[in-house]
């Protein structure tokens, strides 16, 4: 314990970065699998539920966003989703 102490507080950072690229890449085959199943606003709505939004680091933002973006491309009634999600949702895309 004592030495977890005296780490420098980047390891902390890269342990937390790590846990974050790694729930992203989790999420992103779950994403694949929903839109092998043709539910592509299910695959949105994964793709959004948990989003590192507070994280500093813009690498994690990017490859989550990639995957939101990648959810929004197999969509065709953009309007109607749009329409159908629910405002927590709504607000995290549009944030």
């Amino acid at each position: 314990m004592a030495s977890s102490a005296a780490a420098p507080p980047y390891l902390h950072a890269d342990e937390n970065l790590e846990a974050i690229i790694s729930r992203i890449e989790q999420k992103s085959r779950k994403i694949e699998t929903l839109l092998k199943q043709s539910k592509p606003v299910e695959a949105l709505k994964t793709a959004l539920e948990g989003s590192p939004l507070k994280t500093r680091d813009e690498r994690c933002k990017s490859a989550n966003w990639i995957v939101v973006h990648r959810a929004m491309m197999a969509i065709r009634d953009v309007d109607g989703m749009f329409n159908s999600l629910d405002p927590e949702y709504y607000d995290i895309l549009m944030k």
